[in-house]
């Protein structure tokens, strides 16, 4: 059996929606092909371009993206402990050399993106996302990020 991938619902939903536009790029891109094969004109121009689509790289990408949400076991909040940072939980970190505060979501490394909705997500299985993992408000850890080590403190934790 394969193994399950753990997403929240908002990963599972963005990961269905980048399938969508993969699956239009690739019909889109198989036409533009079967367009210049039947152009009469310049055979040179329709062969470089013809050539510039790479369909076996779309072709994986699809595939990729079809294991990972056939995969998929959508989660409410993990380890499932009230209080307790998980997949999915929005957390506010408070970097402790700088004093300032952040936000962010432990998501699953295959729904990581930058910045989405003003939320940083952190990957479950990265330094910071595993230093959280299970942590609780109050707690304060400390991580290597880079060439440095940064403490954080855990000032609140929320679902996502």
């Amino acid at each position: 059996m394969a193994e399950q991938i753990p997403m929240t619902a908002e990963g599972y939903r963005r990961l269905e929606e980048t399938l969508q536009k993969e699956r239009e790029r690739r019909e889109a891109a198989t036409e533009t092909i079967a367009a210049l094969r039947d152009d009469t004109s310049d055979i040179e121009d329709r062969n470089l371009e013809a050539s510039q689509i790479d369909l076996p790289s779309m072709d994986a990408r699809i595939f990729e993206l079809e294991d990972i949400l056939a995969r998929a076991v959508v989660v409410e909040s993990l380890p499932g402990e009230e209080g307790r940072v998980g997949l999915g939980s929005v957390v506010v970190l408070q970097d402790e050399e700088h004093g300032r505060e952040m936000q962010v979501q432990l998501v699953s490394p295959v729904e990581v993106t930058a910045l989405e909705g003003g939320v940083t997500q952190v990957s479950e299985d990265s330094p910071v996302g595993k230093a959280l993992m299970g942590r609780q408000v109050g707690e304060s850890f400390e991580v290597e990020v880079g060439d440095r080590h940064v403490r954080y403190t855990v000032k609140s934790v929320g679902s996502g």
